[in-house]
């Protein structure tokens, strides 16, 4: 069997409420005798109880508070083969990495990066304050060089997480069809943690008359629009006491999915503080994003929904829904409600 569907396999019993003990009996028993066949499965619980599986793997580094982590694993026999297991707690500020064995067999710089030069720099790493997809690159460029030096690249697997609290933002766009769930909409707001966000001209006058709040127009740079920052395809956003970002409708959503389209994460974000990618910075930011989305049709901008199935869509729900699509596909956990 090959290692892909062995590792497909386990993944989906795992979804499937599988025990992990059940699932590394699996996996042992699908292995071919006398073949080193490493292999490492982290599973990680109500996101604070972690359970770890090593079988001929390099192990688990954590570091924690500056410090490295070792874990108390108890060792056992199966199958003929080593196996190390460890049920343990994760702190806020974790940070752990998972390398395969051709990561510590890479040689570089006149010697051979072993476990404890991968611990350290982990470690050392982690004092700047890095989130898991800085902690990856400092990873992945450490082992690209030692390659080179060492006349070529082997395929290995690199795994890196961080463990924070939960960043959520909220989203209204559009006043709702019946004028009456305005305040509803409002309240749906307000009541989330996280970043607070509005995205259209009118939302954002509904929010500011019920909050008994100013709307201010925020100022652009003095430098004005340039190939760095386009601030003339962005129209400029507002500020709004109880509210983190407040921008544009239509065209700012749009210019903010663009941003995100073919980005890997927040870091990959050009610079720019115009609307679109202040918007795109937060969503990007946020691992779970809700959206309130009104789906009344302003004429009055000459704005004109498309008959789908018998009804209008208005404008905005065709970006929303696509600007979604984009966010799913960078692993958001998505919820939206039409008001």
């Amino acid at each position: 069997m090959k290692a892909a569907s062995v590792a497909d396999s386990a993944v989906s019993m795992l979804e499937q409420g599988t025990s992990l003990d059940v699932v590394m009996e699996s996996v042992l028993d699908v292995l071919p005798d006398g073949e080193h066949v490493p292999f490492a499965i982290l599973q990680v619980l109500e996101g604070s109880e972690a359970h770890v599986v090593e079988c001929d793997a390099p192990p688990l580094f954590i570091a924690r508070g500056g410090q490295l982590i070792l874990l108390p694993v108890l060792e056992d026999i199966s199958h003929g083969r080593l196996v190390r297991t460890c049920r343990f707690s994760l702190q806020d500020g974790d940070h752990m990495a998972m390398v395969s064995e051709g990561y510590i067999r890479a040689k570089g710089w006149s010697r051979r990066w072993g476990w404890r030069d991968i611990a350290i720099a982990t470690r050392r790493w982690t004092e700047t304050g890095c989130d898991a997809d800085q902690l990856l690159g400092a990873l992945i460029r450490t082992y690209r060089r030692l390659a080179e030096e060492a006349s070529g690249e082997q395929d290995v697997t690199v795994v890196s997480m961080h463990v924070r609290p939960m960043c959520t933002a909220t989203v209204w766009t559009g006043p709702p069809v019946d004028p009456a769930l305005d305040e509803v909409a409002l309240e749906k707001l307000m009541a989330e943690p996280g970043k607070h966000i509005i995205c259209g001209g009118t939302t954002a006058q509904i929010a500011a008359r019920l909050l008994g709040a100013e709307l201010e127009l925020e100022p652009r740079p003095a430098y004005g629009a340039d190939v760095e920052h386009p601030w003339a395809e962005v129209p400029p956003t507002h500020r709004l006491e109880g509210v983190d970002l407040v921008t544009e409708g239509l065209v700012t959503l749009g210019k903010a999915r663009e941003r995100i389209a073919g980005m890997k994460g927040v870091h990959d974000l050009p610079g720019g503080q115009d609307g679109a990618g202040r918007l795109a910075r937060a969503l990007l930011s946020a691992d779970r994003i809700r959206f309130i989305v009104g789906l009344a049709i302003n004429s009055a901008v000459g704005q004109a929904g498309t008959w789908v199935d018998g009804r209008i869509v208005p404008p905005r729900q065709t970006v929303v829904e696509a600007l979604i699509k984009d966010l799913k596909a960078q692993g958001k956990l998505i919820s939206v409600e039409y008001v």
